[in-house]
């Protein structure tokens, strides 16, 4: 089979991914070693060859067309791709090299992901690691473009791609000892919606689990917005309302008294890694192997307190 020749050069798309990332032409000249000049011709050609107008100037900086948003991510998983190609053939040569891009959304990030990096660091000394924290529904889409080799997310992997169960992972709703809240023995979802609700978001994971909880009261409740799990616990703690946090995030000040958890059932839900289908390279298969290696992993069988191990 012939496969047609590209009409743009891989030096043009480093260039073309690079004035995206930064929005500047200078700063992405500085990271690639180049002029100014050099950089602006690679674009320019390699907007020449696809047809299609990537960048516009906005004021000093340069931003994305509609048509560039949708091709950098294509762009980052062609390098990703050559960059494989790489570790590829250094791991022939040395057994000792390469790099594994994982995302993680922020609870994984901050709670499942450190100690496992570490372990594998300790394997595989010589691997360059790259970690992007985002929301599972980022990550399941960078993950099939092929710009991270693999994901831990706490949501629903998207059917394309390949995921091992690995962890359960437990909410709890909380509040300050002194909240309303915690003095009831009993709490129902029109309790709850009759108080401030802190959150990362309504477009994160968890949150579809607090929908359900609540029901018709969910539309209703004042909610504050903070994205990330450790600003809503410092919100939680200073009283300015009620939230769900992993248990892992609040435990401490359980211990300590300041936060008390609210009489309703815990929120449960599986931490999971995923990954495309098709053969990565040598580091992402080591590190899927490592973590899905384990006799546990294997039966599809999970605890509550780490890894899918006995």
């Amino acid at each position: 089979m012939r496969v047609r020749r590209p009409a743009f050069t891989l030096e043009q798309i480093r260039s073309f991914v690079e004035v995206a990332e930064t929005e500047h032409v200078s700063r992405a000249a500085a990271n690639l070693f180049l002029t100014q000049a050099a950089v602006t011709q690679q674009v320019r050609h390699f907007e020449k060859a696809v047809g299609l107008q990537l960048l516009e100037r906005d004021g000093r900086r340069i931003r994305l067309t509609d048509a560039g948003r949708s091709l950098a991510e294509a762009c980052r998983g062609a390098l990703r791709a050559v960059q494989v190609m790489d570790d590829t053939a250094k791991a022939i040569r040395e057994l000792a090299a390469g790099s594994l891009h994982v995302g993680a959304s922020p609870t994984c990030a901050t709670y499942y992901l450190p100690a496992h990096l570490a372990e594998f660091t300790r394997d595989h000394p010589a691997v360059k690691l790259e970690v992007a924290v985002a929301g599972t529904s980022e990550l399941n889409r960078r993950v099939l473009a092929g710009s991270l080799d693999c994901a831990l997310v706490e949501g629903e992997p998207d059917p394309a791609l390949a995921s091992a169960a690995l962890a359960l992972d437990e909410m709890v709703l909380v509040a300050h000892r002194d909240h309303p809240l915690s003095q009831l023995k009993r709490v129902t979802a029109a309790d709850l919606g009759r108080h401030r609700y802190v959150t990362r978001g309504p477009e994160f994971s968890a949150e579809r689990h607090v929908r359900q909880l609540l029901g018709d009261a969910y539309e209703r409740v004042e909610m504050m917005v903070l994205g990330h799990p450790e600003y809503v616990r410092a919100a939680t703690i200073a009283g300015l309302g009620w939230s769900a946090l992993p248990r892992r995030a609040v435990a401490e000040d359980i211990r300590l008294g300041t936060l008390a958890t609210l009489p309703t059932p815990p929120i449960v839900r599986t931490i999971r890694v995923v990954r495309r289908h098709a053969q990565g390279g040598p580091a992402q298969e080591a590190f899927w192997t490592m973590l899905t290696g384990g006799a546990a992993a294997a039966s599809g069988k999970i605890s509550s307190d780490g890894w899918g191990r006995s």
